[in-house]
């Protein structure tokens, strides 16, 4: 069930303007499109949810990232656990994405948890319902829209 306004619950829609601007910026560099999912998508939240953003990249994309990100940790070390955790389920959580300072600053603006993750398009963690931010398109990635 999504919001009936198009909007993530519990979000005005100034709050969604602000935010989607935030994280159309400090993202962009990831090439891929971010969209609100989780039960302030699916109009299930409750009122300590958190705001749940994803940003969709497809698989080849999301190994150069997770190369990038991860580099060669070595092996049974914490990093390399996460490492493993992220290929495994396609799942690149905010600190390790790079986007910690965007979360605390997202977190600040709307008072409730945000959550931001790169996410492999197709990937156990691509479920929707997704709401798109304002002024970004589902249209594919940004790479697909340059080709076009």
């Amino acid at each position: 069930m999504e919001p009936p306004n198009g909007l993530p619950q519990g979000l005005t829609e100034q709050q969604f303007a602000v935010i989607s601007a935030k994280v159309r910026d400090a993202a962009a560099h990831l090439a891929g499109h971010a969209q609100i999912h989780g039960s302030r998508a699916s109009g299930t939240a409750t009122a300590d949810s958190d705001l749940d953003i994803a940003i969709l990249v497809p698989p080849q994309h999301f190994g150069e990232i997770w190369r990038e990100k991860f580099g060669a940790p070595n092996p049974g070390s914490a990093k390399f656990r996460t490492m493993q955790h992220a290929y495994e389920t396609g799942k690149i959580q905010c600190g390790e994405a790079g986007l910690r300072a965007l979360r605390k600053e997202l977190e600040s603006d709307l008072g409730i948890a945000v959550d931001i993750s790169i996410i492999e398009e197709g990937g156990p963690f691509d479920q929707g319902p997704y709401l798109p931010l304002i002024g970004h398109t589902t249209e594919g990635t940004a790479d697909d829209q340059q080709r076009t």
